[in-house]
C-alpha cells in the first residue's frame, strides 16, 4: 500500500486528516490509483486511476502545511516559482498516468 499519510507536524488538526488527504488528491499533489496484477489474468488493465482530473488549488493545499508555508512566508517569490514548477510536474505526471489507463493498452494485457 502506497498512501499519503499526514502527520501533526504538518501543522493542521489531525481531526481534519481525511479532508486534507482529499485536498491532496484534488490538487494533484497525490494521485489516487489502484494496481491489481490479478486483473492481467482476465485481460484487463491492472492500473486503475481514480483521480482522473486535477481540479483543486495546489497553492492553497501547500499553504496548509508548515513545511511549505514557511517558504511562502520567508520568500514568496521563491515559493511561487516552486509552486509553478510543481504544477508543471503534476500536469506531466497526470498525463502519463492517464496514458496508463487507456484502452489501447488492452493489447498489453492478453487474457
Amino acid at each position: 500500500v502506497i498512501c499519503y499519510s499526514p502527520c501533526i507536524s504538518q501543522g493542521y488538526p489531525l481531526a481534519e486528516a481525511i479532508t486534507h488527504c482529499k485536498e491532496a488528491v484534488d490538487s494533484g499533489y497525490w494521485p489516487l490509483y489502484r494496481y491489481n496484477p490479478l486483473l492481467r489474468e482476465s485481460g484487463n488493465n491492472p492500473f486503475q486511476l481514480d483521480s482522473k482530473k486535477v481540479g483543486g488549488d495546489l497553492f492553497k493545499f501547500l499553504a496548509h502545511e508548515n513545511r511549505f508555508a514557511a517558504v511562502m512566508r520567508r520568500n514568496p517569490d521563491v515559493a511561487k516559482d516552486l509552486d509553478d514548477r510543481l504544477q508543471q510536474q503534476i500536469t506531466e505526471r497526470s498525463k502519463h498516468l492517464n496514458i496508463l489507463t487507456r484502452d489501447q493498452l488492452d493489447s498489453e494485457f492478453p487474457a
